[in-house]
């Protein structure tokens, strides 16, 4: 009757098991569909050049290294602050890398995506890699954009969304290395 009793609880424990895996694998392919959906929009609007639509599709502000010395003054300003200021790698890394979406779009938005480099987006292999060392869901978008040779190591160029009211949200734009 013991015997009975315990094979009846852990069938039931395994099927139980079994279902919530499955849910959270069901979940997951779901939120993986939304963000490769989100990057497919991102791509259409990127080469379109609507701003207005990119403003929608992300954040009030977006992590951006490449924002700060995309011309020829930035450089000389940012080098500028090297020089003489002790504090400029915390202000750089606390504060001015994070651009209003506004200046982005004004600034920025024609510098980055050039129609190039937006063929070049389409065109590469994309990698779709959930981070999960916070507590909201973030998706990175890897995109390879220069690839090895003898000559260069090659690159990839990051897009970060995070999920938020409305769906996901371009959070940042970066590159590896």
């Amino acid at each position: 009757m013991k015997i009975k009793t315990v094979t009846t609880i852990l069938l039931i424990v395994t099927i139980l098991y079994s279902c919530s895996k499955s849910k959270k694998e069901d979940q997951s392919l779901l939120v993986e569909k939304t963000i490769e959906k989100t990057w497919v929009e991102f791509l259409t609007i990127v080469q379109e050049k609507d701003k207005t639509a990119f403003k929608e599709i992300s954040s009030d502000r977006i992590r951006c290294y490449l924002c700060l010395e995309n011309t020829l003054a930035e450089q000389k300003e940012l080098e500028s602050k090297r020089e003489s200021d002790p504090n400029w790698y915390d202000q750089l890394y606390d504060k001015d890398i994070y651009i209003p979406i506004d200046r982005f779009v004004k600034e920025d938005f024609d510098l980055i995506f050039s129609s190039e480099f937006v063929s070049i987006l389409k065109e590469k292999k994309t990698i779709f890699y959930k981070r999960e060392d916070r507590k909201t869901e973030v998706y990175e978008v890897l995109v390879t954009t220069t690839e090895p040779s003898a000559e260069h190591e090659g690159g990839q160029h990051n897009f970060q969304f995070i999920k938020k009211k409305g769906g996901w949200k371009l959070s940042e734009i970066g590159t590896i290395p």
